[in-house]
Protein backbone atom coordinates (compact mmCIF):
# COMPACT_ATOMS: atom_id res chain seq x y z
CA UNK A 1 0.00 0.00 0.00
CA UNK A 2 3.06 2.44 0.97
CA UNK A 3 4.85 1.83 -2.71
CA UNK A 4 1.17 3.52 -3.84
CA UNK A 5 1.12 6.48 -2.58
CA UNK A 6 5.26 7.00 -2.86
CA UNK A 7 4.29 8.54 -6.54
CA UNK A 8 1.33 10.60 -5.68
CA UNK A 9 3.28 12.06 -2.60
CA UNK A 10 5.69 12.71 -4.51
CA UNK A 11 3.54 14.87 -7.26
CA UNK A 12 1.82 16.57 -4.53
CA UNK A 13 4.89 17.75 -2.95
CA UNK A 14 6.38 18.70 -6.34
CA UNK A 15 3.21 20.95 -7.13
CA UNK A 16 2.94 22.21 -3.73
CA UNK A 17 6.72 23.30 -3.81
CA UNK A 18 6.14 24.73 -7.83
CA UNK A 19 3.12 26.74 -6.14
CA UNK A 20 4.94 28.54 -2.95
CA UNK A 21 7.88 29.23 -5.14
CA UNK A 22 5.26 31.17 -8.07
CA UNK A 23 3.03 32.64 -4.87
CA UNK A 24 5.05 33.54 -2.12
CA UNK A 25 8.83 33.15 -3.29
CA UNK A 26 9.08 35.11 -6.50
CA UNK A 27 6.90 38.14 -5.59
CA UNK A 28 9.36 38.51 -2.93
CA UNK A 29 11.91 38.86 -5.11
CA UNK A 30 10.28 41.14 -7.74
CA UNK A 31 9.38 43.05 -4.83
CA UNK A 32 13.21 43.48 -4.15
CA UNK A 33 14.77 44.02 -7.27
CA UNK A 34 12.21 46.55 -8.14
CA UNK A 35 13.07 48.29 -4.91
CA UNK A 36 15.84 51.18 -4.53
CA UNK A 37 18.06 48.25 -2.54
CA UNK A 38 20.23 47.82 -5.24
CA UNK A 39 20.42 51.29 -6.99
CA UNK A 40 24.00 52.75 -6.66
CA UNK A 41 23.27 56.80 -6.73
CA UNK A 42 26.08 58.29 -8.11
CA UNK A 43 25.53 61.28 -10.17
CA UNK A 44 26.97 59.80 -13.16
CA UNK A 45 23.73 58.91 -15.46
CA UNK A 46 24.18 56.20 -17.97
CA UNK A 47 23.35 56.45 -21.36
CA UNK A 48 22.27 53.99 -24.43
CA UNK A 49 23.62 56.38 -26.90
CA UNK A 50 27.13 57.17 -27.95
CA UNK A 51 27.83 60.42 -26.21
CA UNK A 52 30.88 62.92 -25.99
CA UNK A 53 31.37 64.22 -22.78
CA UNK A 54 34.41 65.30 -20.34
CA UNK A 55 34.63 62.49 -18.47
CA UNK A 56 34.23 60.18 -21.91
CA UNK A 57 37.20 62.35 -23.07
CA UNK A 58 39.43 61.79 -20.02
CA UNK A 59 38.70 58.04 -20.15
CA UNK A 60 39.72 58.16 -23.93
CA UNK A 61 42.90 59.58 -22.75
CA UNK A 62 43.53 56.97 -20.12
CA UNK A 63 42.30 54.43 -22.49
CA UNK A 64 45.27 55.90 -24.74
CA UNK A 65 48.00 55.85 -21.75
CA UNK A 66 46.82 52.39 -21.51
CA UNK A 67 47.49 51.23 -25.38
CA UNK A 68 50.50 53.37 -25.16
CA UNK A 69 52.15 50.47 -22.64
CA UNK A 70 50.35 47.38 -24.21
CA UNK A 71 51.91 48.03 -27.84
CA UNK A 72 55.63 49.18 -26.27
CA UNK A 73 58.21 50.92 -28.17
CA UNK A 74 58.80 48.81 -31.06
CA UNK A 75 56.02 50.57 -32.95
CA UNK A 76 55.01 54.30 -33.60
CA UNK A 77 51.29 54.91 -32.71
CA UNK A 78 49.51 58.31 -33.76
CA UNK A 79 46.11 58.79 -31.52
CA UNK A 80 43.03 60.66 -33.55
CA UNK A 81 42.04 63.93 -31.31
CA UNK A 82 38.96 62.15 -30.34
CA UNK A 83 37.58 58.44 -30.44
CA UNK A 84 34.94 57.16 -32.81
CA UNK A 85 32.61 56.39 -30.20
CA UNK A 86 32.09 56.36 -26.57
CA UNK A 87 29.32 55.56 -24.14
CA UNK A 88 29.31 55.84 -20.16
CA UNK A 89 28.09 53.00 -18.30
CA UNK A 90 27.04 55.15 -15.21
CA UNK A 91 29.14 55.21 -12.10
CA UNK A 92 32.13 56.25 -13.83
CA UNK A 93 32.37 53.54 -15.98
CA UNK A 94 33.19 53.99 -19.57
CA UNK A 95 33.70 52.08 -22.81
CA UNK A 96 35.61 53.95 -25.68
CA UNK A 97 35.90 52.78 -29.02
CA UNK A 98 39.05 54.57 -31.08
CA UNK A 99 41.14 54.27 -34.00
CA UNK A 100 44.76 54.56 -34.03
CA UNK A 101 47.60 54.45 -36.66
CA UNK A 102 50.63 52.22 -36.17
CA UNK A 103 53.80 52.36 -38.00
CA UNK A 104 56.01 49.45 -37.51
CA UNK A 105 59.80 49.49 -37.61
CA UNK A 106 60.17 48.11 -41.26
CA UNK A 107 57.83 51.70 -42.01
CA UNK A 108 54.54 49.68 -43.05
CA UNK A 109 51.59 51.58 -41.64
CA UNK A 110 48.61 50.75 -40.78
CA UNK A 111 45.10 51.63 -38.81
CA UNK A 112 43.51 49.70 -35.85
CA UNK A 113 40.45 50.11 -34.06
CA UNK A 114 40.57 49.16 -30.97
CA UNK A 115 38.12 48.94 -27.76
CA UNK A 116 38.79 50.01 -24.17
CA UNK A 117 36.44 49.27 -20.96
CA UNK A 118 37.64 51.31 -18.10
CA UNK A 119 36.45 52.86 -14.41
CA UNK A 120 37.31 56.49 -12.80
CA UNK A 121 37.53 55.02 -9.54
CA UNK A 122 37.73 58.49 -7.30
CA UNK A 123 33.97 58.71 -8.56
CA UNK A 124 32.93 62.15 -8.21
CA UNK A 125 36.48 63.46 -6.65
CA UNK A 126 37.68 65.09 -9.71
CA UNK A 127 41.16 66.23 -8.56
CA UNK A 128 43.19 63.42 -9.55
CA UNK A 129 41.62 63.10 -12.90
CA UNK A 130 44.42 62.85 -14.78
CA UNK A 131 46.36 60.90 -12.83
CA UNK A 132 46.37 57.17 -14.52
CA UNK A 133 46.77 55.91 -10.94
CA UNK A 134 42.77 56.60 -10.37
CA UNK A 135 41.58 54.46 -13.61
CA UNK A 136 40.95 50.78 -13.78
CA UNK A 137 40.98 49.96 -17.22
CA UNK A 138 38.67 45.88 -17.39
CA UNK A 139 39.30 45.44 -21.06
CA UNK A 140 41.24 46.51 -24.12
CA UNK A 141 40.36 44.39 -27.14
CA UNK A 142 41.52 44.77 -31.08
CA UNK A 143 44.90 45.42 -30.14
CA UNK A 144 46.20 41.71 -30.41
CA UNK A 145 48.19 40.75 -33.62
CA UNK A 146 49.46 43.88 -34.05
Amino acid sequence: MQKKLFPLIFIVGLVALILFQNKAVMPLVEKIAASDLFLVDSGDEPSRYATSTDMTNYAFMQCNKHVMTEIGEEQSVIFPSEPLQSWTLGNYRYIINAELELTAEDGTSFFKKYACQIQYDEESDMEGIMDPDNWTVYGLSGLSGS
